[in-house]
């Protein structure tokens, strides 16, 4: 008979189950395809764009040696994350919520639904903090890791230049030109890295301002000149998709998601009056750290994205699951991206 609560069955289970969608991983991140490594340091090259032209030359002279791509080479820890659940005896041997009292599953098969339930919470809690991570890089260009016995911040040393604050002209403003904005940002992008930002994601006071501006109406409006058409379609997970500006050729979505602060206060991913401007077609990736466990060694499974383990308590009596991982959002390419405070 397979132990339910075997590491490589759970490992399995694990791996067959459909992430939550998140919208920031996924769409600057590659969020699809990890990148693990089998030490619990990553090195991460950070490119920042060049456009060296290759000098001319007499055909009867020596070659002229060209150096390679520039980029800074850091290494990192990246922060360990360990969620945890107890199940209780008590939750397994009675029937769950909605259940027939003529229900004639066994404890086991109540203990295997309640183990799936209970990794894909732990998992759902993880992923969440990837996106906070990756909110965190695309805004600040940095990640602060602070909790139990951690105090650290991984640099990706974004330009100031691309962390900007409007002044005047912001977008709740009768003297503001958001198209202007966003096309001055996306010359900016395209200089300083070679990309091209495609993508612009907004906060709700953002939409707000760009939806109520009349310079955005006007050009919007004018039938001469084909600026693009806003035309809001509801995604999954909060997204909101307005459409799409031909001048300077961005897509605009809209991400109403929040996270809990160690106060247990409700907070935006995307901060209030910001956006994020950026490319989808850069080295960034998610990338993890060994799996730091006895259990994950002695298995070789140490270069895992994640890795479950279980075990039981005798007094009280409880078995115990937890989940455990070591993401960094790497952003690789911090210039291919702009962060604005329009409101």
């Amino acid at each position: 008979m397979t132990d339910i609560f075997d590491t490589l069955t759970m490992l399995e289970a694990v791996e067959q189950m459909t992430p939550p969608r998140r919208f920031l991983m996924n769409t600057f991140f590659n969020g699809s395809v990890p990148q693990t490594f089998g030490t619990k340091t990553v090195t991460i090259d950070i490119v920042k764009g060049q456009r060296k032209m290759a000098p001319f030359v007499h055909p009867s002279l020596p070659g002229s040696v060209a150096s390679r791509k520039g980029f800074v080479s850091n290494t990192y820890e990246p922060p360990y994350i360990q969620p945890k659940l107890a199940t209780n005896a008590e939750l397994i041997l009675k029937r769950a919520a909605g259940e027939s009292p003529f229900s004639t599953r066994t404890p086991l098969q109540r203990a295997g639904e309640q183990l799936g339930r209970d990794i894909l919470d732990l998992d759902e809690q993880i992923v969440r903090r990837e996106e906070w991570m990756c909110a965190q890089a695309l805004t600040t260009g940095k990640v602060r890791v602070i909790g139990e016995g951690v105090d650290d911040t991984i640099d990706f040393q974004m330009e100031d230049s691309h962390k900007i604050t409007l002044g005047q002209g912001r977008w709740n403003t009768s003297d503001s030109d958001p198209i202007a904005n966003l096309r001055q940002w996306h010359r900016l992008v395209a200089k300083d890295s070679g990309r091209t930002a495609g993508v612009a994601v907004l906060s709700a006071e953002a939409q707000d301002a760009f939806q109520r501006n009349d310079t955005v109406l006007k050009q919007l409006n004018n039938r001469r000149v084909d600026m693009g058409i806003i035309r809001p379609e509801l995604l999954p997970d909060g997204v909101t998709y307005l459409g799409y500006l031909n001048d300077p050729g961005v897509d605009l979505y809209v991400y109403n998601e929040w996270y809990l602060d160690d106060a247990s206060n409700e907070v935006p991913l995307i901060p209030a009056g910001g956006l994020i401007l950026g490319s989808t077609g850069t080295r960034n990736a998610m990338l993890y750290g060994a799996i730091q466990d006895l259990n994950a060694i002695e298995s070789g499974l140490v270069e895992a994205a994640r890795f479950p383990k279980s075990w039981v308590t005798e007094e009280p009596s409880q078995r115990w699951l937890k989940l455990q991982s070591a993401p960094l959002a790497g952003l690789l390419e911090p210039n291919a991206f702009i962060y604005a405070k329009v409101v």
